[in-house]
């Protein structure tokens, strides 16, 4: 009894043996999670046909069944093509996705009958899953600082469905921040004052998965990183001495008929591997007091490019008590909050001159 002619589209494959004759059809060579279909089969002058789609390991024994295929003609309409007992042409698609990395076999087995005669036989796929290649360096740091922007892309060689691609960072159990793509912009969090002093974690999927992919040195890692938001250094400009423990007791003249003599200039500046990062404090809660009694009445505050001010409010009659041509030391004190300290204390010294 003759067969039933069987055509492949895919090349054919030297019988495997393990322990039995398997006829394995075509190799597969794919990267975990990565979409692929297998080669679609023909039978033809078929009348009837029963089937079932496996996925098998290495040892041939079943890890489940395969959902993802089609048929043509489709099923409620195989008995209107074979109308008369006469034989249609019959063809497979499989479509599959292996999350896992190793060597596995679709096994399509198959009963037949057609004009000339019947099939009842088993057919296989061997399929080699990688892991997937990252496709460019990760531009992505384990410390950023507020006020940063930052982008970076996990997309690999191998997964080419840029919709596939998705991402997320959470603090801790909550999403903040959720995309599609392979590429992630962290500008939100990082301009955000929120997350400073936390550790966010990014996690990028492909199908909704977290994947392990190569790097250029063939290490496997995991397509999740932590990032952590310092806040800048909070940096102070001003005419007066900056009072300290190894204070020294040097002389330090100003002269606060000298407007700049009155400001106090603060910024927060952060070193990146690129340059550096400015950010202008937002003052709040801001007091002056001094212990030359009666000098300052209090404090405005500006801002002007990379710098907020802090400005003395001199008392300008306790000011002209100074003798014209006399000196007298001064110690000031400067207390504050900012979208990043609270209750910050400054403390300043000079010997005024008049």
């Amino acid at each position: 009894m003759k067969r039933i002619l069987f055509f492949l589209f895919s090349l054919l494959v030297s019988n495997l043996s393990l322990g039995q004759n398997v006829d394995v059809r075509d190799t597969i060579h794919v990267a975990a999670y990565q979409n692929f279909d297998v080669a679609p089969f023909v039978l033809g002058n078929i009348l009837r046909i029963d089937y079932t789609i496996d996925l098998l390991d290495a040892g041939m024994q079943k890890v489940r069944g395969c959902t993802n295929f089609s048929q043509k003609p489709k099923k409620e309409d195989f008995a209107k093509a074979t109308a008369g007992g006469r034989g249609t042409t019959f063809i497979l698609f499989i479509k599959e996705a292996i999350e896992q990395t190793g060597t596995f076999y679709i096994r399509v087995s198959v009963k037949a009958s057609g004009e000339t005669g019947g099939l009842n036989r088993d057919f296989y796929y061997l399929v080699i899953v990688d892991n997937p290649t990252i496709a460019s360096a990760l531009n992505i740091r384990p410390n950023y600082y507020f006020g940063e922007q930052g982008t970076f892309s996990f997309a690999t060689v191998e997964f080419g469905e840029i919709n596939a691609y998705s991402f997320k960072i959470e603090d801790g159990s909550r999403t903040v921040v959720a995309g599609s793509g392979p590429i992630v912009n962290l500008d939100t969090v990082l301009n955000n004052t929120e997350f400073v002093g936390k550790q966010l974690t990014i996690t990028g999927m492909y199908n909704g998965k977290e994947f392990t992919f190569k790097n250029a040195k063939d290490e496997l890692l995991k397509s999740s990183w932590q990032i952590a938001i310092d806040k800048p250094f909070l940096t102070e400009f001003s005419g007066w001495k900056t009072v300290a423990k190894e204070d020294k007791g040097e002389e330090w003249y100003i002269s606060i008929d000298n407007p700049k003599d009155r400001e106090f200039l603060f910024t927060y500046i952060g070193n990146t591997p690129t340059g550096f990062v400015v950010v202008k404090p937002k003052f709040r809660n801001y007091r002056v007091t001094s212990d030359f009694e009666g000098l300052v009445n209090g404090l405005t505050t500006y801002e002007a490019g990379s710098f907020s001010y802090l400005v003395l409010q001199i008392n300008d009659d306790v000011y002209s008590g100074i003798p014209v041509g006399q000196s007298q030391d001064v110690k000031i004190t400067l207390t504050f909050s900012t979208q990043f300290d609270n209750n910050v204390k400054k403390e300043f010294r000079a010997t005024i001159i008049r």
